[in-house]
């Protein structure tokens, strides 16, 4: 008899093991707190606007790429168009100075080399070492929590192209790396493709995926891309119950067998898989019974949030640069964080997202959460900071495009208690732990010690992750899974059941 998999929350991690599970032939049921799957790779509609909530670039974009692979796995990318940008990121300074991060990284080496010819060596390692990172794969296809002593030397031949630059650029992080420039206008650029805590060795893999166009948007957008793999899944015979929140794990004689829904309704399962955020999944659904050092240690790490204003534009803005940081005149503390750039996003380029000859625009701020946690004791004093935030976007936005003034059409405010509130993530922090480079590959635990039955996936549990280090956990859990249970872990191509 196949055993039953109940899997908490419908993220892109959930739906991953979902999708390898039933491969694997178990049953499997997910339950999901919200009416759509996706999680934090959400977006949502005002007006006829579709507000984007996650995919800025998504990397496994390039048909054959090692990700774009693995994503096909679970039913992501099929026939979807991609858009690719040769200008990633503009940065507008102040009289029409602007830095262009390109795609390519021989046009991007020129261009940061005409601005500034002094800073030809650390340019030169950069894309030296973004070019270096652009062949290799990394072997990510196999859980480490399952490599054996013969599977290294392997490792360390494949790997071999980048061992003058990893041991460098796995122990600075973006900020220390980019004080080497001499010209600052350059280092704010390049500054803001990664958070500064961040090791540098992410942002050269980053440049490297764009340099592949391996890092494109997919047409629909973050509640596009995951409905797909919840399609597959579903086709796969899988099942999901919306409107269904797990309150608590069940544990019995130190084995998790099931959980209780908020309505009160117990489900039984042989395992469990908790893809819900980490804090929520050991405080609320476990009530902090199993916490390990690892996972107190991780929660003393540093994470980042913002607060996202969307504006729904009744102008055709396809003209107008993708992706753009704005120098701000003045600094702008939002939540207790300083802004010295405002980050708009321009989704004109995607037909899905905008009705005919408007434009969706999102500014994104970085912000903490606390700040915020005390104004929501006052709601009228929160509505008010969202208002008064949202006025200021509004004035900057209409400052730098002139198509936009007086035709915004619709305003809409996220902060980071929106993305708690509707996904529980620990302090809004939609991008998981920053974790210093010091800490080398900081992991935690798929499994807990004392605790039978039981696993947690996600971007919390294997960072830097996003959406493919999510999606990952997924396949791997299911690799763990059927080793336990003693099968062939079955992987491969998409293929509809049938």
């Amino acid at each position: 008899m196949s055993k039953k998999i109940i899997i908490i929350g419908a993220g892109i991690a959930g739906l991953s093991a979902g999708c390898h599970a039933r491969r694997n032939s178990y049953e499997v049921e997910i339950f999901e707190k919200e009416d759509h799957p996706g999680g934090l790779c959400t977006a949502w509609e005002r007006n006829g606007y579709t507000f984007e909530g996650c995919i800025h670039w998504l990397v496994g974009t390039r048909p054959g790429s090692q990700f774009n692979r693995l994503w096909q796995e679970v039913g992501a990318l099929q026939d979807t168009h991609i858009y690719d940008h040769e200008v990633f990121l503009r940065l507008e300074g102040e009289q029409g100075r602007c830095v262009n991060i390109y795609s390519d990284l021989g046009r991007l080496k020129s261009h940061l080399l005409e601005l500034s010819p002094e800073d030809a060596p650390v340019v030169e390692e950069i894309v030296g070492a973004a070019l270096a990172f652009s062949q290799v794969e990394f072997p990510l296809e196999k859980a480490r929590e399952l490599y054996r002593p013969w599977d290294l030397p392997r490792l360390m031949v494949r790997m071999m192209p980048l061992f003058q630059y990893m041991g460098k650029l796995s122990r600075v992080s973006v900020a220390a790396y980019l004080k080497n420039f001499k010209n600052p206008f350059l280092r704010e650029a390049l500054g803001q493709l990664m958070p500064g805590g961040y090791a540098m060795i992410g942002l050269v893999s980053t440049l490297a995926s764009l340099h592949n166009r391996d890092a494109g948007f997919p047409r629909g957008g973050s509640l596009g891309f995951a409905r797909s793999i919840e399609q597959y899944y579903l086709a796969l015979g899988g099942k999901i119950r919306y409107r269904a929140g797990v309150k608590r794990i069940l544990v019995k004689e130190g084995r998790a067998v099931g959980v209780i829904l908020e309505d009160g309704t117990k489900e039984y399962g042989d395992i469990i898989i908790s893809a819900a955020d980490l804090h929520h999944t050991h405080y609320t659904l476990l009530k902090g019974k199993y916490l390990t050092p690892a996972i107190k240690e991780a929660f003393r790490l540093d994470t980042f949030t913002s607060v996202q204003v969307s504006l729904g534009v009744a102008a055709d803005l396809a003209a107008e640069p993708r992706r753009l940081a704005l120098r701000l005149k003045e600094p702008w503390i939002v939540g207790g964080e300083t802004n010295h750039y405002l980050a708009v996003h321009n989704y004109a380029f995607d037909p899905t997202l905008n009705p005919p000859g408007k434009t969706v625009l999102t500014a994104a701020l970085y912000s903490g959460y606390e700040e915020w946690l005390k104004l929501a004791q006052d709601q009228s004093r929160y509505r008010e900071e969202k208002e008064k935030i949202a006025a200021r976007v509004l004035e900057l936005v209409e400052q730098r495009f002139a198509a936009a003034r007086g035709r915004v059409e619709t305003v809409d405010v996220a902060t980071p208690l929106t993305y708690n509130r509707y996904t529980n993530v620990y302090q809004g922090a939609y991008m998981g732990w920053v974790v210093p480079p010091h800490k080398g590959q900081f992991s935690i635990a798929k499994t807990l010690p004392g605790l039978e039955g039981f696993y947690q996936i996600g971007q919390w549990v294997q960072p830097p992750a996003g959406l493919p280090g999510a999606m990952l956990t997924g396949r791997h859990v299911l690799q763990i899974i059927c080793r336990k249970d003693k099968r062939r872990f079955r992987e491969g191509p998409f293929r509809l059941p049938g």
